[in-house]
Formats: C-alpha cells, structure tokens, sequence
C-alpha cells in the first residue's frame, strides 16, 4: 500500500489540510508547555491556516488518522501509476521508492 510520507504529493488538497490539522493538533496536544503556551501556539496555528473547522475537512478526520491514511492511500493507489519498489530477490516491499537493500533478505541492488 502507498506511504504517505513518500507519495504526500498525490494528496488532494482536501486531505492535505484535512492531514495538516492532524499533524498540528496532535503536536499541540502532546506538548509538554504550559495551557497558556498551547493556546498561544493554537491561535498561531489558526491564523497561518494549518489548523481549520471546515466541515468538509473534519469529515475526513472523524473515523480516526488510521482509516484516513488508509482510505487516503486507497485513492492515491487507485487514480496514479505507482511504481512500488520490490527487492528483485524476494520481491519484497523496500523501506523506500529509493531503497536499494532488502531489509527482508538483505539483498543489495546498489
């Protein structure tokens, strides 16, 4: 299945915010600053945009960032050409499109 962290470019705008906010928010969140710290860092975060209530954006976000990555990189499967980068000696996933070592068996391809 498609890597968000690598294929993040074939994100519709809509999921990039919709991925944006889930970022800050848990960044926000997981902070170890003072309440007035996140406050001030939460209303920074919504003048500069990466934090939004846009209904259409919070529709993405409701079943959890698991289902939305997934159902993200369903699409992105789906609507592009991805050349998935398989070891040629098991035919196994590499860690990355650029990887040239098997984790799995490790197979180097350099």
């Amino acid at each position: 299945m498609v890597s968000l962290s690598h294929h993040s470019n074939l994100m519709t705008k809509q999921e990039a915010i919709a991925w944006r906010r889930w970022a800050t928010k848990s960044k926000i969140r997981n902070d170890d600053s003072t309440v007035s710290q996140k406050i001030r860092r939460t209303t920074i975060s919504i003048q500069k945009g990466w934090l939004t209530e846009d209904p259409e954006i919070l529709k993405l976000l409701k079943n959890g960032i698991e289902e939305f990555e997934r159902n993200v990189a369903i699409r992105i499967d789906k609507t592009n050409f991805i050349d998935y980068n398989n070891c040629p000696k098991c035919n196994r996933l590499a860690r990355t499109p650029k990887a040239q070592q098997c984790r799995f068996c490790s197979h180097d391809w350099h």
